[in-house]
């Protein structure tokens, strides 16, 4: 029965420190990108008021219509769907996404982000898909 108790209190203070955020990895890592092929992330911020901005690269080796950039980070969501051209290697102007929760300088984040594109050679849609992780700064 006391074996009981103690499990039961390491699980209670294990749940208290995740909902606190001490596991959190984004804030032990710095700005990272993974999982994007085709289309990449070249750079991205997230400042304290609650903005994102963000430029991707066309990495496919044919010239391409991004349709969509969707940007998830905690439970909201924005999108980017005024479509625009990216030729082969060419990075876009910045994208700006809106309508996310201010954030602490400093205080980790992860964002998933989805892009959607179209090769303009064969007309056949694709999507890129990745999460990027960083520090929210002024």
């Amino acid at each position: 029965m006391t074996y009981g108790w103690a499990i039961a209190l390491v699980v209670i203070i294990a749940a208290v420190l995740f909902a606190l955020g001490i596991f959190d990895v984004s804030n032990f890592v710095g700005s990272k990108a993974a999982g994007f092929s085709g289309v990449a992330v070249t750079g991205w911020k997230f400042d304290t008021a609650g903005g994102f901005t963000m430029k991707v690269s066309n990495q496919v080796g044919q010239p391409i219509t991004v349709s969509n950039i969707s940007v998830t980070i905690g439970s909201n969501t924005s999108n980017v769907a005024t479509p625009f051209d990216l030729a082969t290697g060419e990075a876009s102007a910045t994208q700006t996404f809106s309508g996310f929760a201010s954030q602490i300088a400093g205080s980790g984040y992860t964002a998933k982000v989805t892009i959607a594109y179209t090769d303009k050679n064969s007309g056949f849609d694709y999507t890129s898909t990745g999460t990027l992780t960083g520090k929210a700064t002024a």
